[in-house]
């Protein structure tokens, strides 16, 4: 019994010591968020406007990216077809993150910034304007492509508002995979017909993991527990 009983007391004591440490990282992103948001701003500037968008490109924009964008608080576990990062925790990773994100214990992290920091404090077109002007959308010659506007030339040689309906789903396909899924490749090509599939109705996402729309939604062990616990924090 007195085993079990220090056995629960270091539990207890584990849980607050970790409690208290990711409180504390909340804390310092909703301090830091104001002047981040800023520099972000600052670095890749504000060339796109949601204003920019046509209707349709901001509805297919959400409907691949995060589904229920508008609705969730920064995280979204359940929408079938969401991934494990919303647009918020994908701002999260670019901007709280400088020396890089690494996939484990940082999704903890990452989850708990978007949840409780960037979401309420940065509204949601500010977030989706984000998103448009710093998004990794791959290299080129060595240099990383921030931004639909830079990607738009690099791609297309063309400024962002010339964009075709098609050309700008072009880009938004690269999102899952920006590395992989570069126009003109037969991926990419594939993602494209997979993403029109899942528009117009024909296909529906299996799963909150199925991102390619193939009917790929397997967790592993540790993301089902990884998954439940974020559900869990948030």
């Amino acid at each position: 019994m007195n085993t079990w009983r220090i056995a629960a007391a270091l539990t207890l004591l584990a849980s607050i010591g970790i409690a208290t440490h990711y409180a504390k990282e909340v804390y310092v992103a909703r301090r830091d968020t104001p002047a981040l948001v800023g520099l972000a701003w600052q670095r890749y500037g504000h060339g796109i406007a949601l204003s920019d968008l046509s209707k349709n490109e901001k509805l297919l924009l959400i409907a691949v990216e995060d589904p229920a964008f508008y609705r969730h608080h920064g995280v979204d576990l359940n929408t079938p077809g969401a991934g494990m990062t919303t647009i918020t925790q994908a701002l999260v990773k670019l901007l709280y993150f400088p020396g890089g994100f690494n996939k484990g214990v940082a999704k903890i992290r990452q989850t708990l910034i978007a949840r409780y920091a960037l979401d309420p404090l940065i509204p949601k077109n500010e977030q989706l304007e984000l998103l448009l002007n710093v998004a990794y959308l791959g290299s080129q010659d060595g240099q990383a492509i921030r931004g639909f506007e830079t990607a738009a030339s690099a791609y297309f040689n063309k400024p962002f508002k010339a964009l075709s309906e098609t050309e700008f789903q072009s880009l938004v396909a690269m999102l899952v995979a920006p590395d992989r899924l570069i126009p003109g490749t037969p991926d990419h090509a594939q993602r494209m017909r997979r993403i029109d599939d899942y528009l117009t109705g024909k296909y529906q996402p299996t799963g909150v993991l199925d991102v390619e729309y193939d009917g790929n939604n397997q967790q592993s062990v540790g993301q089902r527990g990884l998954m439940a616990f974020l559900r869990l924090i948030t």
